[in-house]
């Protein structure tokens, strides 16, 4: 019995891309043409691969491990063609970042993609997590480097990172009253989880601004004006982490990979994953 690979294609699709929706709009089909191609798919493995979650549709245990085996078969057929046609030179790649990893991380990756692949160029857009899936869907960004709940399967995992409060070096933030915050748009799990957790706690704050610039954010800092909640990956040597029990924690967030489905041919997942490793052993503060 042959797998259709189209139809693993656009599973693998709605698993990377978190939705029906998205995956209709990287793939340039219709929803209802996605969940007709997935109708086909159980059909012909014979057993269901979504079920009903709430609102959304998730992947059952079948469905888990075909995606599995999916990702192994695209993997096998994207590594033949990359070796039948071979390196390519001169490319172009769209390229999207978060602006908090681009001090501390996208020169690093960067770096890497150019030994792997002489004479690549760069298009580089910042902004936020969201906007960047907006652009890839829009086809405006060939890879994207997104912020991503651990729980989820979008994307191929570069690293885990944790947010962390910060402050000036030597600042007395504990003297701020109310406690003045520096925080990104509220798109940002960071910023939900710190007023969540401040108003749990029936700590007094204020949000002194909100922005999607990190460096805005240590300028503000740096001036004694507020306290942020950032990724750790971003705190660089002019700033203390806040440790302790007095401000709320924050989550866990897990940065990826994530490909734009008009991506050129070869930005293959084998490439990419080729990156992650690169970046791994130059930076040791990602694992």
């Amino acid at each position: 019995m042959a797998l259709d690979t189209e139809l693993l294609k656009t599973l693998v699709a709605i698993v990377d891309h978190g939705s029906f929706q998205r995956a209709a709009m990287q793939t340039f089909r219709t929803p209802s043409a996605i969940s007709m191609q997935m109708k086909r798919l159980e059909e012909h493995v014979g057993t269901e691969l979504f079920c009903k979650r709430g609102r959304d549709q998730v992947l059952t245990e079948d469905g888990q491990q075909l995606v599995h085996y999916a990702r192994r078969i695209l993997q096998l057929q994207e590594s033949a063609l990359q070796s039948i046609k071979g390196p390519q030179q001169g490319v172009l790649l769209n390229f999207g970042c978060p602006n908090d990893y681009v001090a501390n991380l996208l020169i690093i990756i960067m770096s890497v993609m150019e030994t792997m692949q002489p004479n690549i160029r760069f298009r580089i857009r910042t902004g936020t997590s969201a906007e960047l899936r907006e652009w890839m869907d829009k086809g405006d960004v060939d890879l994207a480097l997104v912020t991503r709940t651990p729980d989820s399967d979008e994307g191929l995992t570069l690293f885990q990172d944790k947010g962390v409060w910060v402050a000036k070096k030597g600042f007395d933030w504990a003297s701020m009253n109310p406690l003045s915050l520096a925080l990104y748009e509220s798109s940002c799990k960071f910023h939900s989880s710190a007023v969540d957790g401040l108003q749990k706690k029936g700590m007094d704050y204020q949000l002194y601004c909100v922005t999607a610039n990190l460096t805005l954010i240590e300028s503000l800092l740096m001036a004694e004006k507020a306290i942020s909640a950032i990724a750790s990956i971003s705190v660089n040597d002019s700033l203390d982490i806040i440790d302790g029990d007095f401000l709320p924690s924050l989550p866990a967030v897990e940065i990826a990979f994530s490909r734009s489905a008009s991506a050129p041919d070869w930005l293959t997942v084998a490439w990419i994953e080729e990156v992650i490793e690169g970046v791994k052993k130059m930076n040791g503060r990602v694992c």
